[in-house]
């Protein structure tokens, strides 16, 4: 079974997680924007990790869950940098995230290939953040897809749009699985088309679930296979 984890981040901010002991590299999971660790998607990977004896990591991104800080206050910067901390902290992993945690973990591969040596992006919020500010009500309030809505600091905006998105896929020498719902009302699926496109790393697979949600919940326990085989290509 799991076992909880804190991983102190200094200025009083920390991550908090859950660790599942086995072979590398060590699958490491990442939940959506206003979400948490324990989810459909988190859990089927664990039971998978659990089967195939590998190791498993799931935390709470920064403003979320029981990690520090506050939802709306907390740049996409800093959840990048954190992410980083944790996979220099894990050594070699296959990173999968799903909607801002695909971003997050994208963004982390790119900065640490020695870490990532996997990635799974689950109908991944590229151009979510970017263009965030296009998305809030009239009071500044951002609504997430599960009907949560909270305000979003105007220096959260300036550093979303200031992070380098377009470089991205040039950017990633890591064997990367896109998933992604053509029923998907959050991040169209040419989101993931287009960035399978401009994927220069030839060991990459795109999965267009047909009528498939954002969530994609439905399927979950379909991807670990899928990305397990790309992997071992």
């Amino acid at each position: 079974m799991p076992r909880p984890f804190r991983l102190d981040l200094g200025d009083g901010h920390f991550l908090a997680g859950d660790e599942l002991a086995g072979a590398g590299p060590t699958y490491v999971f990442l939940h959506g924007l206003g979400s948490v660790r324990q989810g459909v998607k988190s859990t089927s990977l664990l039971a998978h990790a659990q089967r195939s004896g590998r190791a498993f990591v799931r935390v709470d991104l920064r403003g979320h869950g029981e990690s520090s800080g506050t939802i709306g206050l907390v740049k996409l910067s800093a959840l990048i940098d954190d992410v980083v901390r944790l996979l220099q902290r894990l050594g070699p992993s296959v990173v999968v995230g799903s909607s801002l945690g695909g971003l997050v973990g994208a963004m982390a591969a790119a900065a640490c290939p020695q870490q990532a040596v996997g990635l799974g992006l689950l109908a991944p919020a590229f151009g979510l953040m970017n263009g965030l500010a296009d998305r809030l009500d009239a009071h500044g309030q951002l609504r997430t897809s599960d009907g949560r809505s909270f305000p979003v600091a105007a220096d959260v905006l300036a550093d979303a749009r200031a992070i380098d998105e377009r470089s991205l896929p040039r950017r990633l020498a890591v064997p990367t699985l896109l998933v992604h719902g053509t029923a998907d009302d959050v991040i169209p699926q040419q989101v993931s088309e287009r960035f399978f496109q401009a994927l220069t790393q030839p060991q990459k697979e795109l999965w267009l679930v047909p009528g498939g949600d954002h969530r994609l919940a439905d399927v979950a326990d379909a991807i670990w296979p899928r990305l397990d085989a790309l992997l071992a290509r």
